[in-house]
């Protein structure tokens, strides 16, 4: 069992964390280009990163309840 949640999640896994990077690095480029004044740039990163990382998840969702439920 555990096996299988492995072979789920991971995919799962690798998409969010290379998202939540590509979130961080472009949101501090945006954060550095248009709101140098608003905030720290990286934290606009971090806040960009979050959001991405949600919407990873999400979108994720869909696939894993199929796996995970038997259904293909």
């Amino acid at each position: 069992m555990n096996n299988e949640i492995t072979n789920i999640l991971a995919p799962v896994a690798k998409a969010g964390a290379v998202g939540a990077v590509a979130g961080f690095v472009l949101g501090t480029l945006i954060g550095w280009l248009l709101l140098p004044d608003a905030m720290k740039p990286w934290q606009f990163g971090m806040i960009f990163a979050l959001v991405t990382l949600l919407l990873v998840l999400l979108a994720a969702t869909p696939y894993v309840w199929r796996r995970y439920s038997g259904q293909s």
